[in-house]
């Protein structure tokens, strides 16, 4: 089964629309330390970071890092400030492993991890980690030529996305899928967005074209 197009446009238009979920605290289970928090973040940009022709071996240790962050989440107990880096963890794995799926043609999948990580990232009230997971929906409603969708999708992440990169790239595929659209000045002021936006953040950070 796949995801509706207007169930995705729903849940974007929900998530620009709604408040960050307030973080549910468990009162029961184990106390969770920072120190085992570090690990788990190391080991998840260690694992995100390993090159394609690695990545073969990576989902089942990717999929048992995510369960095991979901189940710290669901029943550990930890301070309000590492419940924030948990959701932000979890919301950083479900996007690489979405990418994962979509890459093997695993497309519902691929969905259902980019949604998770929707809602991790809510939960975290990081707003521009959201918006690039509307941003990666979107892209996949785009390969997927539903390009009503994809539009959709990126309009309501521009309306929480600050980041001026996140926001550059966000423009960028906006102006691809209305190019595919022939819509031609919505294509050009796409464009315009994202160089504005491009020229900020590198006034921002200096560094930013030399790390491109």
């Amino acid at each position: 089964m796949t995801i509706s197009g207007t169930a995705l446009a729903t849940l974007a238009a929900d998530w620009a629309a709604g408040p960050a979920t307030a973080l549910a605290q468990a009162h029961d289970g184990k106390s969770i330390s920072e120190e085992f928090v570090v690990l788990l973040e190391g080991t998840a940009q260690r694992l995100a970071g390993l090159a394609t022709e690695e990545r073969q071996h990576t989902p089942a240790l990717l999929d048992a890092c995510l369960s095991n962050v979901t189940d710290l989440l669901t029943h550990g107990r930890c301070t309000p400030a590492l419940g924030l880096r948990l959701h932000t963890l979890a919301a950083s794995l479900a996007q690489t492993i979405a990418w994962h799926r979509f890459d093997l043609g695993r497309h519902t999948h691929a969905s259902q991890y980019w949604i998770a990580g929707l809602h991790n990232a809510h939960a975290a009230g990081d707003h521009d980690m959201g918006a690039a997971l509307l941003g990666d929906l979107a892209y996949q409603a785009a390969w997927r030529r539903d390009h009503t969708t994809a539009a959709g999708i990126l309009h309501h992440a521009l309306t929480r996305a600050a980041n001026p990169a996140a926001r550059c790239l966000l423009q960028l595929r906006l102006a691809r899928t209305l190019a595919a659209q022939g819509e031609r000045r919505a294509v050009l002021r796409a464009l315009s967005a994202a160089e504005q936006h491009l020229s900020s953040e590198c006034l921002r950070t200096p560094g930013v074209l030399r790390a491109w």
